[in-house]
């Protein structure tokens, strides 16, 4: 500090300067990074703008998209959504049971007492709370009740305690929301355009694509699927293929079906050659068969079985024009064969 400088003078200073910026509230924050700022002496024209969406403000979801976050099992955040929109809409009567279901003890709200239910294919907890709850939508509360994560993941022969006399219990008091109705293709309103196209977005949001193709088919027997319902049925439709055969590659490779995923994966491609994890798993499972067919060969190559060795590695050269070892050990079987059927002519 130079000796002319006193604290006095510094201060000074600094309110001139405070002054002549028209009271700059960032002008604390310069100088004290921690200190807060008071916001009433923030100018109107410096109030920062409002939060883009997927930022710290969010929009406030629909039903719908609370109900497939609840299908899902993010619970956690379903509950603050139903929360948010519960605080703009105190009536909203489906909204408040959802969250009921989520607060309330399962074993008080539907009682002890139960039987056990197989589950068949095709079958969903909406379904099953429509139908032995009185409301589809109290699929969470059972849910809850028989400790499933995902309410969207049933599988058939699945065992579900269904209970007899739950307990509070007012059949058909709630009415459904047409968006929660598509969560059940067969609650869905008829075959018009609306309840099938809601019924498809449920379907492929959840995952059930078997259940989705189901639906596409059901729409392209509509008189207007051809010319009216093109633009928003074909692109849900070639979802629901890829999801479909995505699918199915996953379950064939899980349960050690290398042939029946290759193929899947090969349907994924042949609808979305960009599709990364299905171009991944394909090409993995080529790797696989690739070396498997070349393995194979050998020991055919080694038994004298030349023909055979051969045919092997074709197969494998198929997959793979550059696989050195393959095209190797197929030219040195050639020639093999070639001597073979010389000595044989002699």
């Amino acid at each position: 500090m130079k000796p002319s400088e006193t604290p006095l003078t510094r201060l000074v200073l600094l309110a001139v300067l405070a002054v002549s910026l028209s009271g700059c509230a960032q002008l604390q924050g310069l100088f004290d990074p921690e200190a807060e700022v008071d916001e009433e002496a923030v100018p109107a024209e410096e109030t920062p703008p409002e939060p883009a969406a997927g930022e710290t403000k969010v929009k406030r979801l629909a039903i719908a998209e609370i109900v497939q976050l609840l299908q899902r099992g993010e619970m956690d955040r379903a509950g603050r959504e139903l929360d948010r929109l519960l605080a703009a809409e105190p009536d909203h009567r489906t909204a408040r049971n959802l969250r009921e279901q989520l607060s309330d003890d399962p074993r008080a709200s539907l009682g002890d007492d139960y039987f056990q239910h197989t589950v068949e294919p095709g079958e969903t907890l909406a379904r099953l709370a429509r139908e032995h709850l009185g409301d589809a939508n109290r699929f969470v509360i059972l849910a809850r009740y028989n400790d499933i994560e995902r309410p969207d993941r049933l599988l058939a022969g699945q065992q579900l305690r269904i209970p007899r006399d739950p307990s509070g219990l007012q059949h058909g008091e709630s009415d459904l929301d047409d968006q929660l109705m598509a969560l059940d293709p067969d609650a869905a309103p008829g075959d018009g355009e609306d309840g099938l196209r809601r019924a498809l977005e449920a379907d492929l949001a959840a995952e059930r694509y078997a259940s989705a193709r189901e639906v596409v088919e059901r729409a392209r027997r509509h008189p207007e699927a051809r010319d009216e319902w093109t633009g928003w049925l074909e692109p849900l439709a070639r979802d629901a293929e890829i999801g479909y055969w995505y699918q199915r590659g996953q379950e064939a490779r899980s349960a050690g079906e290398p042939e029946d995923a290759l193929e899947a994966f090969g349907e994924v491609l042949a609808r979305d050659p960009q599709h990364a994890p299905a171009r991944q798993h394909h090409g993995e499972l080529e790797q696989q068969r690739k070396e498997a067919l070349h393995a194979e060969a050998i020991v055919h190559y080694r038994n004298q079985d030349l023909d055979t060795a051969i045919a092997l590695w074709d197969e494998a050269l198929a997959i793979d024009p550059g696989f050195e070892a393959a095209r190797g050990y197929r030219l040195r079987a050639l020639e093999l064969q070639r001597r073979l059927d010389a000595l044989g002519k002699d």
